[in-house]
């Protein structure tokens, strides 16, 4: 597990997040993204299901903090 904290943070429903806890991806994960067909498309999905956040949340998450997520991800898979 890795925890993203934002220098932007976001509201859910009214509540401040200011870090965001990943899990570990696994192969079901990998593999439900596989059909998207961008890079954005797979990292958003892969953020909201390893940060269990709805997809409306992950794209309110500013892009300098996204690329965080994007360097978490790709830390998990070596």
């Amino acid at each position: 597990m890795t925890t993203i904290h934002l220098k932007y943070p976001i509201k859910s429903n009214g509540i401040e997040i200011q870090s965001v806890t990943l899990r570990r991806i696994t192969v079901g994960d990998l593999e439900a993204v596989s059909h998207e067909s961008s890079e954005v498309g797979k990292s958003l999905k892969l953020v909201s299901m390893l940060g269990e956040l709805s997809p409306e949340d992950v794209r309110k998450i500013d892009a300098s903090d996204f690329n965080k997520f994007n360097e978490a991800v790709s830390d998990f898979l070596e």
